[in-house]
């Protein structure tokens, strides 16, 4: 209590001095007015006069639209939306490092089918064998590797490549067996030599040219992604999204996209699966420097709730909703969704 009444009395004494000081360089309301719409009352001005003997050709207009001086309005009125912002991890053709836990992936452009021959072509620059390549399965397997050095082990690497969260995007996993038999353990047994194996593909992909490194079933691909808009349409479901991951992963990659969407999470309840959000529209005006500085109440401000239920192993649904039951429409609902879509990965 203490701590915090001090805090507050140092504040507004620097808030009052700052008023003061303000107030004495600048003479009417001037300083505290805003001045972020004027733009609003700008008129047309008079147009340019040129003098005597000046040519105006080099200021007509040199792409005049076909038909624009006989065109005539449609009637009615017309609202159009502005598109969202693209999410900005989804179509950058960038190789990334993923980490949750202890584990590490690699997550990149291009579907498995494509993605394929560039690793085939990695393991044999890099002097490893394969033992067993499943083209049906995207598993590579490594042979044993002998140790090199005093007290090395042997170790060999399984690569398996998966369809990413959006379409048109791969996950490649790695999987790191040390002095084992022939059964493949579920988790690597070193999680350092994994990690430097995930970098050192990464760091190889990322800095191939990859124009000619596509396979032929590329061109046939009917890659999906592990992500989907379903429900409404007169359902009985609303509109929400399906994700094809363990819910672990799922909510991790769920809380990262909401702050990267613009959300502000003010609870995270992780027992029961359930974010409590701000979210503050883009579009909406921003507000006046006086508000900004001085923290003057917003009234744009929207909180949501946003739950996960798992409905699988493997595959989770994601529900928006307005918090303390307020219902949400369908259009607001979409759009949101789409906006935590783009940076779900």
């Amino acid at each position: 209590m203490s701590t915090f009444m001090r805090s507050t009395g140092f504040r507004l004494t620097i808030v009052s001095l700052g008023l003061a000081v303000l107030s004495g360089c600048f003479g009417g309301d001037g300083m505290f007015r805003d001045r972020g719409q004027d733009y609003r009352q700008a008129k047309l001005s008079a147009p340019l006069e040129l003098p005597p003997g000046v040519s105006s050709e080099t200021l007509d207009d040199q792409y005049v639209v076909p038909g624009i001086q006989t065109h005539k309005p449609l009637p009615g009125k017309f609202e159009i939306q502005r598109p969202e912002p693209l999410a900005k991890n989804v179509g950058t053709a960038e190789v990334k490092i993923q980490t949750l836990d202890n584990q590490s992936w690699i997550l990149l452009d291009g579907d498995p089918n494509q993605v394929w021959p560039r690793m085939r072509i990695f393991l044999d620059r890099a002097g490893l064998e394969i033992a067993k390549a499943d083209g049906k399965t995207a598993i590579i397997d490594t042979q044993w590797r002998d140790p090199v050095g005093d007290g090395a082990s042997r170790e060999r690497f399984r690569f398996r490549l998966e369809e990413g969260v959006h379409k048109g995007t791969s996950e490649i996993h790695v999987l790191v067996q040390i002095n084992g038999n022939d059964q493949w353990p579920k988790k690597s047994d070193d999680f350092k030599r994994e990690s430097q194996m995930v970098r050192i593909v990464a760091q190889y992909l990322a800095d191939q040219d990859t124009a000619g490194a596509v396979s032929i079933l590329a061109q046939r691909s009917d890659s999906k992604g592990k992500i989907f808009i379903e429900g409404g349409d007169g359902g009985l479901e609303s509109r929400h999204l399906r994700l094809q991951l363990p819910l672990d992963r799922a909510w991790a990659a769920l809380g990262l996209a909401l702050v990267k969407a613009g959300f502000e999470i003010e609870d995270d309840r992780r027992e029961v699966n359930k974010y409590s959000l701000i979210y503050t529209d883009p579009e909406a005006e921003q507000p006046g420097w006086f508000a900004r500085t001085f923290g003057t109440p917003r009234d744009d401000l929207s909180r949501y709730v946003v739950e996960m239920k798992e409905v699988g192993p493997e595959e989770a649904r994601i529900y928006l909703n307005y918090q303390k039951g307020r219902r949400l429409g369908e259009d607001e609902r979409e759009k949101l969704l789409s906006r935590i879509m783009g940076y779900l990965y």
